[in-house]
């Protein structure tokens, strides 16, 4: 009898604490996801990504397993760049939700295969959003899945339009500056259409390649276009298909990411990591360290990880 009583005195003490919480969190002056940072962060349960609210630039790779999701955030601007598959929706929304976006100043789907457009249909119904970036592909190879459908719905009920980059196009997130490098021309696949992206803040520069492969790589080296980077976003989840030695020997990163998940590809690709780990670039995967964050201070670059 005596179990019980304590049993039943601590759910309801567990009751009670939940209360106050809310009561604390309602009461107090700003967002509640603010409060609730503050609090989680006074009981030392700070939220992983809190190592980016002093840098002055962070990228986050998002863990969305064989997925692509990028979030750029500088000067209170976020850019996004896709939205993994659409079941990790709920998730890009709840992180740019814990890095305090209200809106967002930028949405790029680098190309519309599931597992980049998915999650974005979430996003953009959640948050206002500015600019909406996608590439111009051919008819023929759009795709005709409910994930394209949605997203395409999600735009047409907000009123956003689509804006079609050609290479050289440049905007900026805060005082980062960010360039579409390609695709430099129509290709006949969904992933040699991808827009890439080139985001220079100050002396640091991150080359994000979406599923770009082979074809395009060299399409890019054939243009005399500036490669070198110090953080590469590998192509198409580190397949064999892409990220090849002339291309590495351009881009020289000192660091590389590869966006994966375990599936039946085996990805990344053992060919890929060895030349990778040949041009000595530090070799980060979401799929063994969780999410990846570069934080930028203009002339460093520190990495943290999840796991």
């Amino acid at each position: 009898m005596k179990s019980q009583n304590r049993r039943k005195i601590g759910f309801a003490t567990a009751i009670f604490s939940a209360m106050i919480f809310c009561l604390v969190v309602s009461a107090f002056p700003g967002s509640p996801e603010e409060n609730w940072k503050k609090i989680f962060q006074f009981c030392g349960l700070g939220n992983f990504s809190d190592c980016a609210d002093k840098s002055p630039f962070s990228l986050h790779m998002l863990n969305v397993g064989k997925a692509d999701s990028i979030i750029t955030e500088c000067g209170g601007k976020y850019l996004l760049i896709d939205g993994g598959t659409a079941d990790c929706g709920n998730q890009v929304v709840n992180y740019l939700k814990r890095r305090g976006a209200k809106s967002i100043d930028y949405v790029v789907n680098t190309h519309p295969d599931s597992d980049h457009i998915g999650g974005l249909k979430e996003a953009i119904s959640s948050f206002p959003v500015a600019h909406y970036l996608c590439p111009d592909i051919p008819a023929k190879i759009i795709p005709n899945t409910p994930e394209y459908h949605d997203v395409q719905l999600a735009l047409k009920s907000k009123g956003i339009k689509s804006e079609h980059p050609v290479a050289g196009t440049a905007f900026n997130i805060g005082s980062a500056k960010a360039e579409v490098l390609g695709p430099l021309r129509k290709a006949e696949t969904t992933n040699n259409n991808s827009i890439i992206l080139k985001i220079t803040y100050q002396r640091t520069d991150f080359l994000l390649m979406g599923d770009a492969e082979k074809e395009e790589e060299n399409d890019l080296l054939a243009s005399g276009e500036k490669l070198a980077a110090d953080v590469l976003k590998a192509g198409h989840h580190g397949s064999s298909t892409s990220t090849s030695q002339q291309f590495i020997q351009a881009v020289h990163p000192r660091y590389a990411a590869i966006s994966v998940g375990r599936d039946s590809n085996g990805l990344p690709k053992l060919d890929v990591l060895n030349r990778l780990y040949n041009a000595n670039a530090a070799i980060y995967r979401t799929d063994i360290s969780g999410t990846i964050i570069f934080l930028s201070n203009g002339k460093n670059i520190t990495v943290k990880t999840e796991y």
